[in-house]
């Protein structure tokens, strides 16, 4: 065991980084998860390997995920799942895609679509983290104050929020 001088034990710091991508008309793109506990949308992207950049992992992570390319603009927000084993803090990032679709979907890594969501639609889905709704409909604004912290997530209520990531 790894403890701090607290005495607590140190347990890993898993980062993720997520890709926010806007179509011509303003729909970001969202991908449809399946898990045992639930079906729910995310942004793309995902886990960074040790000894990757945050950048390269999510150029990788779209690639993988939709088969085509994607360009990281800049971090926009940054946000945190703590849990009683797990830290995870998601870094989410500005960018675009090579391709507004048809996307090669990864049915094997538990993605079942791909879609294009207007704000006015987040409410008619369940979208995780739900924090970074603010952001999202917000954005333009967002470029002009730098970057939002959405601190921790609320898990209350949303079980299926405790497996997402």
């Amino acid at each position: 065991m790894n403890a701090s001088p607290s005495g607590k034990e140190r347990l890993p710091i898993r980062l993720r980084s997520t890709l926010i991508a806007r179509d011509s008309e303003g729909r970001f793109l969202l991908l449809r998860h399946v898990r045992p506990q639930g079906t729910f949308w995310v942004l793309p992207g995902g886990g960074v390997d040790f000894g990757e950049t945050v950048e390269g992992a999510l150029v990788r992570e779209v690639s993988e995920e939709l088969g085509v390319e994607c360009e990281v603009d800049r971090l926009v927000a940054i946000g945190e799942l703590i849990q009683s084993r797990r830290h995870v803090v998601d870094l989410f990032f500005l960018g675009s895609l090579s391709s507004t679709g048809p996307f090669r979907i990864r049915k094997e890594e538990g993605i079942s679509d791909a879609g294009w969501f207007d704000p006015s639609e987040f409410d008619r889905v369940l979208i995780l983290p739900p924090e970074i709704f603010p952001v999202l409909r917000g954005l333009d604004e967002v470029g002009k104050t730098g970057i939002v912290y959405l601190g921790e997530y609320k898990s209350e209520g949303r079980k299926i929020a405790l497996d997402w990531v």
